[in-house]
């Protein structure tokens, strides 16, 4: 029995022994496995920082401080080369860096920049095209017109030399189609005009004053249509137009020949009548507020009473004008020419120059003098 028994032990032992000698060497696997995989780790960290540490640190920083590290090592010092090596390279290092970022923060602000700019010319061309549309459902109007100069042409056929008056229904057709002729912008020489203006009212008003209406039918026109926007540059009326209380605001009158016009009381503000032809032109009572009247030929015109509140009057030619009684408040009178024109006050020199202190007026003290010709009536004459 006891014999058996020790067997039995001797065979359970041997069998535990197998058993953890087993369950070991599985131990062992997953230790070495672990062991494995810290060494990865260890092995992926230092190809990270090896690599990382070029572009971070770049080459010339790196060889420098491991010369420092070996040279320490060695002689358990660092010569001042050595340092001033690092310390340059440091230098450098952080200048490049400096550099890069800022090239990657300005990269992003040029792309914005680029599509802020984009976005704009696309604003630009949608504006653009709404202006084209417009001009087109504008220029369909030539045709209403065509229609109405053919009537006026035909009650005006056979009046002769006589009574040119036309008809109260033909009239207010010919208000009503101004009424319609609004302005807009339109392509010119390739390019969109800045201001919105009406090229159909110029033709509407050139036509009028060329077919010699009646006097009775001519003003009633006139005070009752309105011709503001009017574009007329470079057209030559004639001599002798009438357009007496005419309401012509912002319209384009650069170049117009009109001489001896009567613009008597009309609306003139903000008119561009650059090298325009006024000369012996009535201009009494007329509002030319902010007007352009910059190298205007403008001899013997009369302009008593009427506003220049800051008029542009730059090289403009006022030779015999009469400036009785004009506001010249904020006008230009640089290079004007003054030679003879009536003023209203002994003083009129100095008024303008101390008392307004109009731009170019300093100027005039040394070309004119104040002549006195009668009772309140007084001449700039030319100094000798």
């Amino acid at each position: 029995m006891r014999s058996n028994l020790q067997i039995y032990k001797a065979v359970n032992e041997q069998d535990y022994i197998e058993q953890l000698k087993s369950e070991n060497k599985l131990l062992q696997d997953k230790l070495d496995k672990i062991n494995k995989a810290k060494q990865k780790k260890r092995k992926f960290r230092r190809w990270l920082i090896k690599k990382s540490s070029t572009p971070i640190f770049g080459n010339r920083l790196k060889k420098s401080i491991s010369n420092a590290i070996t040279e320490y090592k060695d002689s358990k010092a660092v010569s001042v080369d050595t340092v001033s090596d690092v310390s340059s390279s440091v230098i450098w290092r952080i200048t490049r860096v400096g550099l890069f970022a800022f090239l990657f923060a300005i990269v992003p602000s040029l792309v914005l920049i680029f599509q802020t700019k984009l976005l704009m010319n696309q604003n630009k061309l949608i504006n653009n095209q709404t202006s084209l549309i417009e001009a087109d459902r504008r220029s369909s109007l030539v045709f209403v017109l065509s229609d109405v100069l053919a009537d006026l042409n035909e009650e005006l056929k056979y009046k002769g030399s006589g009574s040119r008056n036309i008809s109260k229904t033909l009239e207010s057709r010919i208000v009503s189609l101004c009424m319609a002729m609004k302005p807009y912008r339109y392509i010119d020489n390739g390019e969109l005009i800045k201001d919105p203006i009406s090229p159909e009212r110029g033709q509407l008003l050139f036509t009028l004053l060329k077919s010699d209406l009646g006097l009775e039918s001519s003003q009633d026109i006139l005070n009752s249509a309105e011709f503001k926007y009017t574009n007329l540059r470079k057209v030559n009326l004639g001599r002798g137009v009438n357009l007496k209380y005419a309401r012509l605001d912002y319209s384009n009158f650069t170049e117009v020949q009109m001489p001896a016009a009567n613009l008597e009381s009309s609306d003139l503000k903000e008119v561009n009548m650059s090298r325009v032809n006024l000369s012996d032109a009535n201009l009494k009572r007329a509002r030319l507020h902010n007007a352009n009247l910059k190298h205007a030929e403008l001899l013997s015109v009369n302009l008593t009473n009427a506003n220049l509140f800051g008029v542009d009057l730059t090289g403009a030619d006022l030779s015999e004008a009469i400036l009785w009684g004009a506001k010249l408040e904020n006008a230009n009178l640089t290079d004007v020419i003054l030679d003879n024109v009536v003023v209203d006050r002994q003083d009129w020199i100095t008024y303008v120059s101390d008392s307004l202190d109009l731009k170019g007026s300093g100027a005039l003290e040394n070309k004119y003098r104040v002549k006195k010709q009668g009772k309140k009536q007084f001449m700039l004459v030319p100094r000798k």
